[in-house]
């Protein structure tokens, strides 16, 4: 694999439409969740329903890890697909917001109709996931740390 991890990783992100979430919930106990997300200046976001457990776990604790995965088929080895994963904290975009219309304006670009009847439905919630922590994953021995003011400065993770 040629490639640097910064033009994987923006590959990924450019590629992917769905982010795996962890959540913690009022009981203590982790759900998990798959739901479409959008890469919009340069924040990740998520529009979901109440009704789902993880939605309610961020209203309650807004604390989750975010992962964008390289599809099954698409990896040579599962061990070592590519992956990033965010330590976040969910921001709730109200839809009083001045950016509000336009970051689901956004999502409807990106996932289509489906979003257009959402955003009527009142119990959709926009959050911008803040990361704290980030972490690139390429392959074995391939795992990088995340900083600077965009999350693009990659640092090699070695084990000594």
């Amino acid at each position: 694999m040629s490639e640097s991890p910064q033009a994987l990783c923006a590959a990924l992100k450019e590629r992917v439409a769905s982010v795996h979430l962890a959540t913690v919930g009022e009981d203590s106990l982790p759900h998990t969740g798959c739901v479409p997300c959008l890469w919009f200046e340069g924040a990740l976001h998520i529009f979901v329903s109440r009704l789902s457990v993880h939605t309610r776990d961020l209203l309650n604790n807004p604390a989750l890890s975010a992962m964008l995965v390289e599809d099954e088929q698409d990896s040579r080895q599962p061990f070592a697909r590519i992956r990033l994963r965010y330590q976040s904290t969910a921001k709730v975009i109200e839809p009083e917001d001045s950016s509000y219309s336009t970051r689901l304006d956004a999502f409807e670009a990106k996932h289509g109709k489906t979003v257009k009847l959402l955003r009527q439905l009142p119990d959709f919630v926009l959050f911008e996931l803040v990361p704290q922590e980030a972490i690139f994953v390429m392959g074995f021995g391939q795992a990088y740390r995340l900083s600077g003011p965009d999350w693009e400065e990659f640092e090699h993770i070695r084990t000594t």
